[in-house]
């Protein structure tokens, strides 16, 4: 008896170091993306350890060896990998601990309620594994779906037992969670869209800085190829087209600098009470020229009372700015312009909503407003200058104090309304 418990306890623990390389052989393939470098050795442990398991379990034994399968069901369960027995009809007949949590059950017995079909996600999927098995090994991707109704992906790599007239009897398998084909599929999508949005970036930033450079240089040479003698006011003229070309690169490297700062947690929000309605009549106090040269009605809807908020005074004055800009530049002579602030839950956070009559905005176009560029790609907004980064910034500049803003229109030449919130307070300073 003692020489048969030490030839089978042998074969178990040969069966056991075969599953453990080939668990480690496994997560490296996996990790490599070379799946064929999976070893059927790790099935043949697993199917002889099954074996063996079952025949303890089964079988009246001495309390040795009810020990030493109680040792080995410990092992199996603590296995990183589930390991299932199942009939062609469904029915589990052994499971590890692993497998039964990977589906969302307590454990083996629990489990062993459970008949496959209802596991798989799509029957097909089981039908034709068993369909595969009959004439080889196989290793097959799927989704399963847990106690909760939830849905996993999982790769399967069973062995099949046939009868004699060659269908399935039953199979040992071994299940890893996967992100699954699918997942893969959209993680590539993903990184190909960035990646085009990478280009789009690189091509946009370099249209906005050569239009003003190349404007610069023909200026400089146009001055340099003058007469001496020529009147000082038409030089006069060149140099204030320069200036103006050169603070529109410093206000493109200024907001890209911004952004990089913001998105590294490198720029800090200086917080203090800040009173709303001041800074927004100090932003229509200096938007008011070119009101007045469109002849453009601007409306404040602004409640009595305190509406102060803890901000930093200069970003939030650029956000209120930049709304303000756009709904000017894109808004026709004789158009209006609405800005309205209300307090919108009990703890008294602020809604500002600034609204034009203007060009609106296309359905397509609403997801997009608030990416760096976006302007550039639209013909909506082809007519019209601007370094492409001011609603960008102002999403940055409203989420660093907590807030959120959002931009909806009725569609083209139907006026377009941006709102954002604020809280009231912040404690302490925010970072990126």
């Amino acid at each position: 008896m003692k020489r048969e418990i030490l030839i089978e306890l042998g074969i178990c623990a040969l069966a056991l170091l075969i599953i453990m390389v080939d668990v480690v052989s496994f997560a490296l393939a996996l990790r490599a993306q070379q799946l064929s470098s999976l070893r059927i050795g790790m099935l043949l442990g697993i199917v002889v350890f099954v074996v063996i398991l079952m025949h303890y379990s089964d079988t009246p034994k001495d309390a040795t060896m009810r020990t030493s399968a109680e040792i080995y069901r410990s092992m199996l369960d603590n296995l990183p990998v589930g390991v299932y027995r199942a009939k062609s009809s469904g029915e589990i007949l052994e499971a590890n601990r692993t497998f039964a949590k990977m589906l969302g059950y307590a454990d083996l017995a629990e489990i062993k309620k459970v008949n496959l079909r209802n596991v798989f996600v799509r029957e097909s999927d089981r039908i034709g594994l068993l369909e595969k098995l009959r004439s080889t090994t196989v290793f097959a991707e799927f989704q399963m779906r847990r106690k909760n109704e939830e849905t996993i992906w999982v790769r399967d790599y069973p062995k099949a037992t046939l009868t004699s007239t060659g269908d399935v009897d039953y199979m040992d398998g071994v299940i890893v969670e996967t992100h699954g084909m699918e997942a893969i599929v959209r993680d590539i999508t993903e990184h190909r869209k960035l990646e085009i949005m990478k280009d789009q970036f690189i091509s946009a930033v370099t249209h906005e800085l050569r239009t003003p450079l190349v404007s610069i240089k023909g200026y400089v040479d146009y001055i340099l190829a003058e007469d001496q003698n020529v009147p000082l006011e038409n030089v006069r003229s060149s140099i204030e087209i320069l200036k103006r070309n050169a603070d529109r690169l410093l206000e493109l490297t200024n907001d890209l600098l911004d952004i990089q700062r913001m998105e590294s947690g490198k720029l800090q929000l200086k917080l203090q009470d800040v009173d709303i309605r001041d800074l927004i009549r100090k932003c229509v106090d200096e938007i008011q020229p070119l009101l007045d040269q469109k002849h453009q009605h601007l409306q404040l809807q602004i409640p009595n009372g305190s509406l102060t908020v803890q901000a930093d005074s200069l970003r939030l004055d650029q956000v209120i700015m930049n709304l303000l800009n756009n709904a000017t530049k894109f808004t026709a002579e004789g158009g209006r312009i609405t800005i309205q602030v209300k307090e919108v839950n009990k703890t008294g956070d602020l809604e500002i909503t600034v609204a034009d009559t203007g060009i609106g905005i296309s359905p397509q176009d609403l997801t997009r407003v608030f990416e760096p560029f976006a302007a550039i790609d639209k013909p909506t907004y082809g007519n019209y200058k601007g370094t492409g980064l001011g609603l960008s910034l102002t999403k940055i500049w409203v989420g660093a104090h907590g807030g959120s803003i959002s931009a909806s229109s009725p569609g083209k030449n139907q006026g377009a309304t941006f709102r954002f919130t604020l809280p009231r307070k912040r404690m302490a300073v925010v970072n990126g």
